[in-house]
C-alpha cells in the first residue's frame, strides 16, 4: 500500500509546503493535501480502498518532513523524480557466488522505487515496510539489493549514483551511504 501511493503521490504539489513544515497551520495544509490525493487517488481507481485504508497518512506526512523527502519533492519541481524504474543488467555468475564459473552470465532485473537527479549525480531512494528494530538491518538485508540499482542507474543514464538512501515507514527514519 506505501509503495503504490509513493508510486503515485504528487509530490510536486507539496514542494512548496515543505519548507515551513514545522508550521502548524503548514503541517494542516499538508495534511488537507495528501487527504485530497487519497481521495482522488480513490476515486480514479488506482487506489483501492483496502490500500487507503491500510495507510497511515501521519507516516506519509513524517516522509515529507524528512530530508530525503524534503529533495524528493524538490525534485519532482525540477521534473527530475523518476519512479518504479525497471531494469535488467548482466553480471558474471561468479559475483553471485565464487563456485559459479565468472564465464556464465547472470541476468538480474528488479524495480527502483525512487531515483532523482541532483547536480552531482543521481540519489536512489528504496522505501521499506519491514517491521525491523535497527535501520542498520535493513542496510544489511538491502545493501546488495541497492548496489545493483546503482550499477543500472550508471548504466543507464551515464550518470554516478552520488548518494544511496533507504527509508523505512516502521521506524519513521532514514539510513545514506554515498555511491560507489
Amino acid at each position: 500500500a506505501y509503495h503504490k501511493l509513493m508510486e503515485l503521490l504528487d509530490f510536486q504539489g507539496f514542494e512548496t509546503l515543505w519548507e515551513n513544515v514545522e508550521s502548524q497551520e503548514i503541517r494542516q495544509q499538508m495534511q488537507n493535501k495528501l487527504t485530497k490525493e487519497l481521495q482522488s487517488l480513490l476515486e480514479s481507481g488506482k487506489l483501492s480502498k483496502e490500500y487507503a485504508e491500510m495507510i497511515q497518512k501521519e507516516k506519509i506526512l513524517e516522509f515529507l518532513g524528512t530530508e530525503c523527502g524534503r529533495r524528493m519533492c524538490r525534485a519532482a519541481g525540477r521534473g527530475k523524480l523518476f519512479r518504479e524504474k525497471p531494469f535488467v543488467i548482466r553480471i558474471p555468475a561468479g559475483r553471485l557466488q565464487k563456485e559459479f564459473p565468472d564465464t556464465e552470465t547472470v541476468l538480474i532485473q528488479g524495480i527502483i522505487d525512487a531515483y532523482f537527479e541532483e547536480e552531482e549525480g543521481i540519489v536512489i531512494l528504496d522505501y521499506k515496510t519491514d517491521r525491523v528494530g535497527t535501520m542498520e538491518e535493513l542496510l544489511e538485508r538491502y545493501r546488495v539489493q541497492l548496489d545493483y540499482y546503482d550499477e543500472a542507474l550508471s548504466q543507464l543514464t551515464g550518470m554516478k549514483v552520488k548518494e544511496k538512501i533507504i527509508y523505512s515507514f516502521a521506524l519513521g527514519g532514514e539510513m545514506k551511504w554515498q555511491g560507489i
